[in-house]
């Protein structure tokens, strides 16, 4: 093996290690994106349950006065 030979592979290897650590940078990115993301949708999906479950406590609520007001 030549010494240009070696040093071609060894300035390879430093490109593909520095590709490599920009590619897990983007995915550690791409992750935080998508449990930003996941997080949105569940806060989305909170305020859902959060609303049903307010109509529910009014309509037990107006229920039982019907009934209170249906017995007397």
């Amino acid at each position: 093996m030549t010494i240009s030979n070696r040093q071609e592979k060894q300035k390879k290897l430093v490109e593909l290690r520095e590709a490599i650590a920009r590619l897990e940078t983007e995915l550690e990115k791409d992750k935080e994106l998508e449990l930003h993301q996941a997080i949105d949708h569940l806060d989305e999906h909170f305020a859902v349950v959060e609303t049903k479950f307010h109509n529910l406590k009014i309509f037990w609520s107006t229920l039982k006065s019907d009934w209170s007001n249906d017995k007397t």
